[in-house]
């Protein structure tokens, strides 16, 4: 289910990042190529209202996934390594050695 979950999270985002940079409605955008070129205060928004549905809907089911995949990722199957092996403090720090008497002749 998380394999899953994560396969759709990233196609939803290289979707995001397509219909954002890609099909944006402004000056010099991709949409101008196909007719849609002119100032924005006499033109009618006419093929945008699609893709603005399209990249909010994107944009929630990407919200839903990250939700998704924050609440799979707290629960006790993932864990870390750090949290199956702690840290253990030394017991007690071993004393400076002494150095050793001279050796009498």
């Amino acid at each position: 289910m998380y394999t899953l979950i994560i396969s759709v999270h990233v196609a939803l985002a290289i979707i995001l990042i397509i219909s954002i940079l890609v099909f944006q409605t402004s000056k010099g955008s991709a949409l101008s190529m196909f007719g849609g070129g002119g100032d924005a205060l006499f033109n009618a928004a006419s093929g945008t209202t699609f893709i603005k549905k399209f990249t909010a809907v994107c944009a929630g089911l990407f919200a839903v996934t990250s939700l998704l995949l924050t609440i799979y990722g707290s629960s006790n199957r993932f864990r870390s390594v750090t949290q199956e092996y702690p840290l253990q403090a030394p017991a007690q720090q071993a004393a400076p050695a002494q150095p050793a008497a001279p050796a009498k002749k």
